[in-house]
């Protein structure tokens, strides 16, 4: 949530709070510096090493890539390591955290980790690295964020950890243990300075910030606030019972968590396109890697029900075959053949958000997350559910 000011003061003794998420797909973190009277700024890293695009990006993809069971590139960083060999790389590892409810319902394997890697390495790794980047990004900063600030608060720095709904005791055990090691807080006060906050819970402070809510939240309004992220998507319904002052939100029930985030999209692509070339010289790992890389890039982040032209770029000039619609290495898919790609997680996210919201007066559907910014999803939620006097509320900026 960069760029939130809150409109009360903090009083208190002076602090830094560091969030992280470490998503499926992407990761980032969010810090603040608490002083005696002065109104909370959170502010995001948006500086990483190895950003090709224009600085301001505040999230990198969770990749960790190895050299003889040794961390030698994370994030952006892996990314070539990644396409030059998956199984070198921790990719998709959260899944491998899952608990047993959650990994048996998942419809695909979990990629290994890399030889001699245990997943408590693979934390540990990228919760440091991120950890040692956002002490840069802070220390880089004008005025009062800067090296002596940091080092002084250092010892008693708070860490939030965001968890999918359907994590519990266990996970926030390890991911305090793995806090430990990576050296971000001691053993003796690790069970005080880590807490962790829900993705239904983060989500709807994020939604509040920026959904326009104020425009819309009073006593007696019932919502749901659907959260669609890399591999889950969490679903929880409030009922507010005060919008004056602080806001009052209450539970109405136990929210839903199912498997059908943006990876499942993507998975169902490389399934797609590699039927589609299976009988073409294009059918080779090479060739199907960059298309899988630009459907998740460009062709899921803008699919648009109605647009019957979706190019990937994976080739140059020089490749060309019209039995398969490549012409100077593009090919072109049809509206059909993307919207197959989303078919079954979509109809996970519409099952799921019905079971919450059927026989419910629920006046508003609150959309955030990372795949929450998908045009097609969200059309898709307003063809589901945004009828009578049920509105689709998105939030306003990217989160």
């Amino acid at each position: 949530m960069s760029g939130y000011r809150s409109d009360a003061a903090y009083w208190g003794q002076e602090k830094i709070v560091i969030s992280m998420d470490i998503g499926t797909t992407q990761s980032g973190v969010s810090f603040l510096h608490l002083t005696n009277g002065a109104k909370p700024v959170v502010n995001m890293v948006t500086e990483w090493p190895g950003q090709v695009y224009a600085a301001g990006l505040g999230k990198i993809p969770t990749l960790v890539a190895y050299f003889n069971g040794r961390m030698h590139a994370c994030g952006e960083e892996a990314v070539e390591a990644f396409e030059d060999d998956k199984s070198t790389v921790a990719h998709y590892f959260k899944l491998h955290l899952h608990p047993d409810h959650m990994r048996q319902s998942l419809r695909r394997p979990i990629p290994p980790l890399p030889v001699g890697v245990t997943l408590e390495q693979a934390y540990c790794d990228i919760m440091s690295y991120m950890f040692r980047h956002t002490q840069a990004f802070f220390e880089s900063r004008p005025g009062y964020l800067n090296t002596t600030t940091w080092h002084r608060l250092r010892r008693s720095m708070e860490i939030i950890l965001t968890t999918p709904n359907g994590w519990d005791l266990r996970e926030q055990s390890f991911l305090r243990k793995v806090a430990v090691n990576a050296g971000l807080v001691d053993q003796q006060n690790a069970d005080t300075r880590v807490t962790f906050v829900t993705e239904a819970e983060a989500s709807i402070h994020f939604a509040l910030h920026h959904g326009a809510v104020k425009n819309w939240l009073r006593k007696g309004v019932m919502f749901a606030v659907v959260d669609a992220g890399g591999s889950t998507v969490d679903s929880t319904l409030y009922v507010c019972k005060s919008s004056r002052g602080p806001v009052h939100l209450e539970e109405v029930c136990s929210s839903k968590c199912v498997q059908a985030g943006g990876i499942f999209v993507d998975e169902q692509a490389g399934i797609m396109l590699k039927r589609k070339f299976q009988n073409s010289r294009f059918n080779i790992p090479a060739y199907h890697a960059v298309m899988i890389r630009e459907f998740e890039r460009k062709t899921k982040r803008l699919f648009e029900a109605d647009k019957q032209s979706n190019i990937i770029q994976f080739g140059g000039p020089v490749d060309n075959d019209p039995s398969v619609g490549v012409r100077r290495g593009r090919v072109s898919l049809s509206a059909a053949e993307v919207a197959s790609c989303f078919a079954a997680p979509m109809k996970d996210i519409m099952d799921s958000v019905r079971s919450l919201i059927e026989s419910r007066k629920v006046e508003f559907l609150v959309l955030v997350g990372g795949f929450g910014e998908s045009p097609y999803l969200r059309q898709q939620l307003k063809l589901v559910f945004g009828k009578g006097d049920r509105s689709i509320v998105v939030a306003e900026e990217p989160s």
